[in-house]
């Protein structure tokens, strides 16, 4: 077995999928076609997915021998650019530790999920296994929200349950933080440097703005902590204006970001951003302040109870319930109404040049999936 998936992950690391809205990538096209070519081999009816050009999804239904609702595993195509690595895009091996390019993050699940289609192309599960092999993880979900809004429903039988396979070091992720971004702008009137009292300063006002998120922050880590997700917190992140050193900025922009908790509610966030605008408008001075959400990811939580959770717990009964600060695809399908759990393998260096992945681990995933499959 691990012979079988140093080779398979070599491939895989050897395509650059780096996603192009973060790093200059080519998306995820050429690999999507390399593993909609492997799993026509195997026999299987594999559908490759255009969503966006050079962006696309692989899905592909291996089908079960009884009627019961199936499961869905899940694993992304894209990665994080390389800037900084010396040789991304082969596969290195130390020991037990697999380096590259998404080895950890996450070519190390696609391998095991092309092996697990592998096993069952000769030997048919007792339900129908959705793979579904999505893009854009890494940005704006683009591949897996085709699948939600676009693909599942197309199908006779929902899947019951959906596994993740995001590098969780073995424990069973029930939960992750969700994230919203905001943004204001700040409208002055532009003049010379000479003349300040002919314009209004539209950088100035930031400050009571980041006042404000500053005080917010020391309020969300004064909360109740979640017992797996920790705190709810917030960044400032980017800020833009002005045009010249020697004009009075007539515009500004102030853009941060909000981690959120499942528990935590839409009027409670919406007030923090009311609260922001009120702290620039009240500022001394004539300008004028617009603000609005930009983008929503909403936090997820999986019942403890949930068929899925426990055919994964019984399958690997020495793992942990644990909670992720990141956000992921399986809010999309848990929103969506189907239960669903991360579980990955161990590893280090997502989005770092040291990315590596435990080739222990990715067999110790291979064999508890196979484990939920085969029981499900």
């Amino acid at each position: 077995m691990e012979t079988r998936i140093v080779s398979v992950l070599s491939k895989l690391v050897e395509i650059n999928s780096v996603n192009p809205t973060l790093s200059n990538g080519p998306g995820e096209r050429e690999i999507a076609e390399f593993i909609a070519r492997y799993l026509e081999n195997l026999g299987l009816d594999a559908e490759i997915q255009t969503i966006a050009p050079q962006r696309a999804n692989v899905v592909a239904i291996i089908s079960g021998t009884n009627q019961r609702q199936g499961l869905l595993l899940n694993g992304h195509l894209d990665t994080v650019g390389v800037e900084g690595m010396s040789n991304p895009f082969n596969l290195g091996k130390d020991g037990d530790r697999l380096y590259g390019r998404g080895a950890y993050d996450m070519k190390g699940s696609l391998a095991i999920m092309l092996l697990i289609a592998e096993t069952l192309s000769k030997q048919p599960p007792p339900v129908d296994i959705l793979l579904t092999f999505t893009a854009d993880e890494e940005d704006k979900s683009l591949g897996m929200e085709y699948i939600v809004q676009k693909w599942l429903p197309t199908l006779l039988r929902q899947p019951s349950g959906a596994l993740f396979l995001e590098p969780t070091e073995l424990e069973i992720g029930i939960c992750h933080k969700g994230f919203t971004w905001y943004e204001i702008d700040v409208i002055g009137k532009a003049a010379h440097g000479s003349r300040p009292s002919e314009g209004i300063d539209a950088i100035l006002p930031l400050q009571a703005a980041l006042a404000e998120l500053k005080e917010i922050e020391m309020e969300l880590s004064h909360r109740r902590n979640d017992p797996l997700l920790g705190s709810a917190t917030l960044h400032a992140s980017l800020v833009a204006g002005g045009s010249e050193l020697s004009m009075i900025p007539s515009k500004s922009k102030l853009q941060w970001e909000r981690r959120t908790l499942p528990e935590e509610s839409p009027e409670g966030l919406k007030n923090e951003l009311k609260r922001v605008m009120a702290a620039v408008e009240n500022f001394q001075g004539n300008h004028q302040v617009n603000g609005r959400e930009s983008f929503v990811r909403h936090p997820y939580r999986v019942p403890e109870d949930a068929e899925i959770v426990k055919k994964l717990k019984a399958a690997s009964p020495r793992s942990q319930f644990t909670g992720l600060s990141f956000w992921a695809d399986s809010a999309l399908s848990g929103l969506a109404g189907i239960p669903s759990v991360l579980f990955g393998p161990v590893g280090h260096g997502a989005h770092a040049v040291d990315e590596w992945v435990s080739l222990k681990s990715l067999v110790r995933v291979y064999e508890v999936l196979m484990q939920v499959i085969r029981t499900s």
